[in-house]
């Protein structure tokens, strides 16, 4: 699984970061099949993050991966969105934590996710109702756009997209080559499969269509 550049000599994510998972958490020879194998956590915000193997450069501009659920595990609490670098295992799930720095200037850690068992979204300690539920068998895409004044995040079920679910914050200095796709785990058996693009994604649209990696 060796890292594989799409344009402008640019490294983008390709996998799972197998060399900073949880112990909770097995990952497949692919890189891109994550099964949470853990107890469940005493306090319902703990989770296992697990994050991409690399960051996503800004100067791409769009960038999208899918996930599909291949097991919602006990209770269906699967967050997929994105985050900048953080521990694996943290107190909360991603996008329900907002943290700035001692000069509370803009959060130094960002993330956003939009949640299995309630179809809710969260940005950095804010959550709103977003989509559906999602469970075994969909597929929910995440699209990030760097662009112009439309630097925004939205997502697709099942190649129908859901809307726009939040614009990325004004100051972006924090997230440029910072920002990774990432999962959030909370849910006993949880069993899921990312698609970074080497094969072709349910969604597909004049923007972006597949990357095309090849083998």
């Amino acid at each position: 699984m060796g890292d594989i550049t799409l344009f402008n000599g640019l490294v983008l994510p390709t996998a799972w970061n197998i060399d900073d998972k949880s112990q909770f958490v097995s990952i497949d020879s692919s890189g891109l099949k994550l099964n949470y194998t853990g107890k469940m956590y005493p306090n319902d915000y703990k989770a296992v993050i697990i994050c991409a193997n690399n960051p996503i450069h800004s100067q791409c501009g769009l960038f999208y991966f899918e996930i599909e659920i291949l097991n919602e595990g006990k209770n269906g609490m699967i967050g997929v969105g994105y985050c900048t670098k953080q521990k694996n295992i943290s107190d909360f799930m991603p996008g329900r934590k907002y943290v700035k720095d001692k000069e509370n200037r803009e959060n130094k850690s960002w993330g956003c996710a939009y949640h299995g068992d309630d179809g809710d979204f969260f940005c950095s300690g804010s959550g709103k109702p977003y989509g559906p539920t999602f469970t075994v068998g969909d597929t929910i895409g995440c699209y990030l756009n760097f662009r112009n004044d439309d630097k925004m995040i939205f997502y697709t079920k099942n190649g129908i997209n859901l809307g726009i679910a939040c614009y990325l914050p004004n100051n972006l200095d924090d997230l440029k080559n910072n920002l990774y796709p990432c999962i959030g785990l909370r849910s006993q058996g949880a069993y899921v499969e990312a698609n970074f693009g080497r094969k072709k994604f349910k969604y597909l649209s004049k923007f972006y269509l597949t990357l095309n990696f090849g083998a």
